[in-house]
């Protein structure tokens, strides 16, 4: 043991310049910077479709689609699926409906954990206007803003778990 100890010191200190044999000193951002978590190629993809088949299915319930919350439990927890429904049950009743669909662009997947992702997008809704009896809501045009969703692994595979305030976003539109 003393004869390695030494050897490692001597090591240590012998030959070279100073700056040699100085270890590297982290600085602050990487001492308190938390590993970055990655998600497979596969997560992904399967991600990117549950955004497409949410999508998909709000755009067609929008537009005036039976309200059935069974698809999109599908793909969404029940919770998103309640308040999802709620929202536009409550726009139906009072005659409002939409015609067309939103222009999306810009899907991106954030890991957050092994377990959860962030999913977003820009959604630009200015071409999908909310109709009363054939006259177009007179609705403020705000071009693309950011939509996000955290999303999360369960034993059956992903869900859209929440939406994820507009502020929380990391995509700019």
């Amino acid at each position: 043991m003393v004869a390695v100890t030494a050897a490692l010191l001597s090591a240590c200190s012998g030959g070279g310049d100073a700056d040699d044999a100085a270890l590297p000193v982290p600085t602050a951002e990487e001492e308190t910077s938390e590993p970055e978590e990655t998600l497979s190629e596969e997560d992904i993809r399967a991600l990117e479709e549950l955004h497409d088949r949410y999508w998909t299915e709000i755009i067609a319930i929008e537009n005036g689609a039976p309200l059935d919350g069974g698809p999109l439990l599908e793909f969404a927890s029940p919770d998103l699926a309640e308040e999802e429904l709620s929202m536009i049950s409550t726009y139906h009743d009072e005659g409002f409906f939409r015609v067309g669909e939103p222009e999306i662009t810009g899907v991106t997947v954030f890991p957050v954990d092994e377990d959860s992702a962030q999913v977003e997008s820009c959604v630009n809704e200015d071409d999908w206007p909310i109709m009363a009896e054939g006259v177009e809501a007179p609705i403020e045009k705000r071009g693309a803003t950011p939509r996000a969703f955290l999303a999360e692994r369960t034993s059956e595979g992903w869900i859209l778990a929440s939406h994820v305030l507009q502020e929380e976003a990391e995509i700019s539109c």
